[in-house]
């Protein structure tokens, strides 16, 4: 009998130990390095670059200004976490510019490094719009002095152009409209 009772009493680990033993022999492992998906870095970036909707529209105002524009518009929709627009009187973006408008590192105010010891715009880094399509979706309507149209329904999300232009009736200059997108699992207000 005694013999049965020394057998019975040896120690069988526990679920819980079993559960530390593991975690364990996890923590000397050193963890994996990887590289993140594309889309997750570029909503890091967004997060860096737009920190919350006033700095977007803080960065469109910029834009507008280096377009050398006669007036200025913005509407905000419930602080900007909904919507925001700025209408430009600028001298508007081209058509064969908008397929690359919102691609990050795009821009019109440098050409080359050496470009950075004569800039005096007030945004030349090419980030400000391509971030925005990736916390939101971003529709641009634009026309430049001369032309009989402008351009609308231009719609981005992820610094893509998702729809071709339209022509349209248009006033002079641009108009930026961006509404956050509520199935989006990134909200830039985090970063605030």
């Amino acid at each position: 009998m005694e013999v049965e009772r020394e057998h019975s009493e040896q120690h069988l680990p526990t679920m819980m130990e079993e559960d530390e033993a593991e975690a364990i022999r996890v923590a000397k492992e050193p963890p994996k390095i990887h590289r993140l998906d594309q889309s997750v870095v570029n909503r890091i970036a967004a997060g860096e670059a737009i920190q919350r909707p006033v700095s977007a529209v803080k960065e469109l105002v910029e834009n507008s200004l280096d377009a050398h524009s006669t007036s200025i518009n913005v509407v905000v929709k419930d602080g900007g976490l909904k919507l925001f627009q700025v209408f430009d009187g600028g001298h508007g973006i081209v058509y064969e510019d908008l397929p690359i408008l919102c691609e990050r590192h795009t821009t019109s105010k440098m050409s080359n490094f050496e470009d950075l010891q004569s800039i005096k715009s007030m945004g030349f880094r090419g980030e400000a719009l391509a971030s925005m399509t990736y916390v939101g979706h971003v529709t641009v309507t634009t026309i430049t002095a001369g032309q009989l149209h402008g351009y609308s329904g231009v719609s981005y999300r992820d610094g893509v152009m998702e729809h071709e232009p339209k022509a349209c009736a248009a006033v002079k200059g641009t108009q930026i409209m961006k509404f956050y997108n509520k199935k989006r699992s990134y909200d830039p207000i985090d970063y605030a």
